[in-house]
């Protein structure tokens, strides 16, 4: 291995073993990486092990969802820096190597960094997470360091000097999580810097694997509502939450009603969104939906 690096992965997967491998020889040998399994799988640790000599296999026995599993694998980092990145992020070591010298450029002077990634673009700019104030922004790509006010899940580089022991809200399961965390970086003034002249690839919805679309996409739409409900009653109190939500409540127990007669799939996208939110606004854990792992 070469000299000591202060970065450690971490990766949150649910028996992704075919995408961690990927991203495991990605990386390469010379930096530690720690796997939180979503499951008890003993089959997945020791292969991960045995095929890795830098990597570390935590099972969490069940599924715990991202920001929990994200939590544990965060605790177990030693270095000054976790890398929390999905099993399908490719990133190679000539740019960690890189990476490492911006860190060394910045100091200490960041929360949160992130390279610019394919789909960054897309997730700041173009989707309004917080309803009630701007955390998207156009992303300007003029200078090599930009700072920015979102950083999405699957790449999150974290100065854990800034970070209490839990980093993550556990509560959400599924969605929002990295929105809650940038949302207290910027209460705090602290600094979320993307990397513009870093570039990685990101392809997306593969920390799970074989599991049907269909069931991906109901699992999505009951976590996506049941989070934002949460987010805005945690950071704006019940009221301005519900008034928020209460609209697409009643819409969506209209037209998952309406399509149930003729396109079923169309009325399960309809009914997990009104569950979701029903769940979360009756106070339910948003772990009593459906439960994947991975993003």
């Amino acid at each position: 291995m070469k000299n000591k690096s202060e970065i450690t992965f971490v990766i949150v997967s649910l028996k992704a073993i075919k995408g961690i491998k990927n991203c495991l020889n990605n990386i390469g040998k010379n930096y530690k990486v720690i796997i939180a399994e979503n499951s008890n799988s003993a089959d997945i640790k020791n292969d991960i092990e045995n095929s890795f000599s830098n990597a570390k296999c935590i099972l969490l026995g069940k599924n715990f969802g991202y920001g929990t599993a994200a939590n544990v694998g965060i605790s177990n980092v030693e270095t000054r820096f976790a890398f929390l990145i999905n099993a399908d992020i490719e990133i190679y070591e000539n740019q960690i190597i890189n990476l490492e010298n911006k860190l060394n450029e910045l100091k200490n002077d960041f929360s949160i960094v992130t390279p610019f990634y394919d789909d960054f673009k897309d997730f700041i700019e173009n989707n309004k997470f917080d309803k009630l104030s701007n955390l998207n922004q156009k992303i300007l790509l003029k200078n090599n360091t930009e700072q920015v006010t979102l950083a999405k899940g699957s790449s999150m580089l974290f100065n854990l000097s800034k970070f209490e022991k839990k980093i993550f809200d556990e509560n959400f399961f599924f969605f929002f999580e990295e929105i809650d965390v940038c949302k207290k970086i910027i209460g705090k003034r602290e600094k979320i810097l993307l990397i513009n002249n870093i570039k990685i690839n990101h392809s997306g919805n593969k920390g799970v694997e074989n599991i049907d679309s269909h069931e991906i996409l109901n699992f999505r739409n009951w976590h996506y509502y049941w989070s934002s409900f949460y987010y805005h009653k945690k950071h704006y109190g019940f009221f301005s939450s519900l008034k928020i939500h209460v609209r697409r409540l009643i819409k969506y127990y209209l037209l998952k009603n309406y399509y149930i007669i003729f396109n079923k799939k169309k009325a399960d996208v309809y009914k997990y969104r009104f569950n979701g939110l029903l769940k979360s606004m009756l106070g339910k854990k948003s772990s009593s939906g459906p439960n994947y792992g991975g993003r």
